[in-house]
């Protein structure tokens, strides 16, 4: 495991039910649409969540407390309709990497999944009744019937493929020309972490892998996944990749390493782990 590693998206600091009261009766808002936040872009990014007003947030709206940092309770909420006034704008997560600190880049994080969460289960996925949030439970429950419902994760892994000194890379279709990543995949059901891991690389590349180990996780709020980072090395196989899923894979040397994904990923991290490991050993 990666003790050193501060995955993006991922908050440390924030109490996720700590105490809601405030003496001074400071709180931090999130107001998002279709998972952007409205922000007041005039303002310097260390204030974006203390300007809104709770007196500007309309009647009826459930608003949803999403934990306390330092003292200060933080609240989210899902506007019905976009809405931009003066100075206001609607920023994705990706918009905010490296414009908000790493910790209230994790806030923000949680901030929209919750809200997306609230927009997307307003009704009993059992007898279609209507549903409310329900803060000790940190979930949606149906007025009708009492159904619970809670906000859902995503697991997936994402693994380096290693021998010697070359790593096994691949290309999503969707990826901007001439980037590179690892080979991830989602978890199914009645399957172990593991078992994933090897079924992904074997569907997606055709290779097999041997000596699986943990890296590290990172939140991926895009929209609600938990990525789970190992490393592994090559056991046999020739690369044979699924056209559904992959574009391109190939052994790169470590001096060789084509275009890389950005910072704000564990995939960047895994590949730097894999370059810095060699550059040591020479």
């Amino acid at each position: 495991m990666n003790t050193q590693y501060r995955p993006s998206f991922a908050t440390e600091e924030l109490v996720f039910h700590g105490d809601e009261s405030n003496t001074e009766g400071k709180a931090l808002y999130f107001p998002v649409h279709q998972r952007k936040i409205l922000i007041d872009a005039e303002r310097h990014p260390d204030d974006y969540f203390s300007c809104y007003q709770k007196k500007h947030i309309s009647d009826g709206t459930e608003v949803i407390y999403i934990g306390t940092l330092d003292g200060v309770p933080c609240y989210c909420f899902e506007l019905e309709e976009e809405l931009e006034e003066g100075n206001m704008q609607y920023f994705g997560l990706h918009d905010l990497y490296g414009v908000i600190d790493e910790e209230m880049l994790g806030i923000a994080s949680r901030a929209v999944q919750m809200a997306d969460f609230y927009r997307t289960h307003r009704y009993c996925g059992l007898c279609g009744g209507a549903a409310h949030y329900v803060p000790e439970e940190t979930g949606m429950k149906c007025h009708n019937c009492d159904h619970i419902t809670y906000p859902r994760i995503s697991p997936a892994v994402i693994v380096l493929i290693e021998r010697e000194d070359h790593l096994l890379m691949a290309r999503s279709k969707n990826f901007p020309d001439g980037v590179y990543g690892l080979v991830a995949g989602f978890v199914e059901a009645g399957e172990t972490i593991e078992h994933a891991a090897h079924r992904e690389i074997k569907e997606e590349v055709g290779v097999s892998i041997k000596e699986l180990n943990y890296f590290a996780s990172q939140p991926w709020p895009f929209p609600s996944s938990l990525m789970l980072g190992f490393t592994a090395n090559f056991a046999e196989g020739e690369i044979k990749v699924d056209a559904n899923e992959i574009e391109d894979a190939c052994w790169f040397h470590v001096d060789d390493i084509p275009k890389l994904p950005g910072k704000k990923s564990i995939s960047r991290a895994l590949i730097d782990h894999f370059i810095d490991k060699h550059e040591s050993c020479k």
